[in-house]
């Protein structure tokens, strides 16, 4: 990014900050607060405000690249590690384009559609197998290449490694068979389920019975007789594969274990894309789309870029390439262009 470039894109994160007059976190005082900064390496950490009104203020006089806050609650959130008398910590969950197979080969939109897929599915493990309430999650845009899930009040006490059972479950490590959970779950119902419709199917009096179940189960089964097929193995150990690919969540382990994470403050601007970390209700998941309602008001305006090298842009339900050359995009999507290396502001004045 040129020295143009790099003004312009700090002077549109201000006008955007100065707009906003408060941000998604949850009893504000009890948290660490991170900032990167334009044109300085590392993060700014280890401060806390005692209300919104006092963030605000430093968000608008110190335009932030990227803005995070802790999923830890502290009594001194201000102090060092050692110092900060951690009290809880919400669970938080992580998905990620990078964590899905073949997303890198996938367009912008097509890829986050894969990713909500996984979001659905974790946020069905947490309410229907977890008992979670709706009411306890928070379901957040990161900005850029995925959500994260908040979890609030339920699981806020516990250390890592009972986060690591939790996160064991989710990602369906437990159906493993060499795992034992300390109890039944549900798991177990899921895996009984696939297993009566593959013995169904070796049951029946189909002659393609052979070819329907290697396509269910992507294994072939070779010379087996239906009478092997059943006593092998094949059907327990295929019965849990396809469970765990149906109904696991691939999230980012790590950020959950994590007490001390910190994650994307809603109501931030991502500082590699210019969309905005956005709130969205449970209820609004299926219909939610973050090409258009995680565009900031503040950037419906337009500007010009020098295109370096060929775009895809898929914003507002609409795809469009951008081959080189000088272009007027909408100024979401030029910060968007040169946010990605892609692209160059052109001085307002030529």
């Amino acid at each position: 990014m040129n020295e143009v470039s790099s003004k312009v894109v700090q002077d549109l994160f201000k006008r955007y900050y100065g707009e906003v007059d408060s941000y998604g976190i949850k009893k504000v005082e009890r948290r660490e607060l991170a900032f990167s900064a334009f044109g300085k390496q590392g993060m700014v950490r280890h401060t806390s405000f005692p209300n919104m009104s006092n963030l605000v203020e430093y968000v608008r006089s110190n335009t932030p690249v990227h803005f995070y806050y802790s999923s830890a609650y502290y009594d001194n959130p201000e102090a060092s590690m050692d110092s900060k008398k951690w009290r809880g910590a919400d669970l938080v969950f992580d998905i990620d384009g990078d964590h899905i197979e073949g997303a890198e080969k996938m367009g912008y939109a097509d890829m986050l559609a894969v990713v909500k897929e996984e979001l659905k599915k974790l946020l069905n493990l947490l309410t229907d197998d977890l008992s979670v309430g709706k009411e306890h999650l928070e379901v957040v845009f990161s900005g850029s290449r995925g959500y994260h899930v908040h979890v609030y009040s339920v699981f806020e006490g516990l250390e890592s490694q009972e986060r690591r059972e939790i996160v064991d479950y989710i990602s369906g490590r437990c159906v493993t068979p060499d795992y034992r959970p300390n109890a039944r779950t549900r798991w177990g119902d899921k895996i009984n389920a696939i297993k009566t419709s593959l013995i169904q199917t070796l049951d029946s009096r189909d002659k393609k019975w052979r070819q329907k179940i290697e396509t269910e189960t992507g294994e072939t089964t070779g010379e087996l007789t239906k009478k092997e097929v059943r006593s092998s193995g094949y059907i327990d150990r295929n019965a849990r594969i396809i469970a765990t690919k149906r109904f696991s969540s691939r999230i980012d382990e790590p950020v959950s274990i994590d007490v001390h994470r910190l994650i994307r403050t809603p109501g931030s601007l991502h500082g590699k894309s210019g969309l905005m970390v956005k709130i969205l209700t449970y209820d609004r998941v299926d219909e939610f789309d973050p090409l258009t309602e995680a565009i900031p008001k503040a950037f419906q305006d337009t500007s010009q870029v020098n295109v370096l090298k060929n775009i895809v842009l898929e914003f507002e339900g609409n795809r469009n390439e951008i081959g080189e050359g000088s272009h007027t995009l909408p100024t979401y999507a030029a910060l968007f262009s040169v946010l990605k290396g892609s692209a160059e502001f052109v001085p307002r004045n030529q």
